[in-house]
């Protein structure tokens, strides 16, 4: 499923990302607030801002559209350690 230009496949997305940018996009796909996710991963707000930013320019997430299909993707993705 894709409703914009993501075309980023799960292990391409793995490849990309560091441990904690890939728990950063799972709390985000469950739908967790920016404050939430920066308390259970035990970072600070402003770090949780960056590591979205890496996101963001890794998997090239240009609009809304985009983000909401790395989320859906990645929604389905499990990592080590979830939230």
């Amino acid at each position: 499923m894709a409703f914009g230009k993501f075309r980023e496949t799960r292990k391409t997305i793995e490849n990309k990302l560091s441990t904690r940018e890939m728990e950063v996009l799972q709390a985000l796909a469950h739908g967790h607030s920016r404050k939430a996710i920066s308390e259970k991963l035990s970072i600070s707000v402003l770090t949780y801002d960056e590591h979205r930013k890496n996101i963001k320019i890794k998997l090239g997430l240009n609009s809304q559209a985009d983000w909401a299909s790395a989320l859906v993707l990645f929604r389905q993705i499990r990592v080590d350690k979830t939230i």
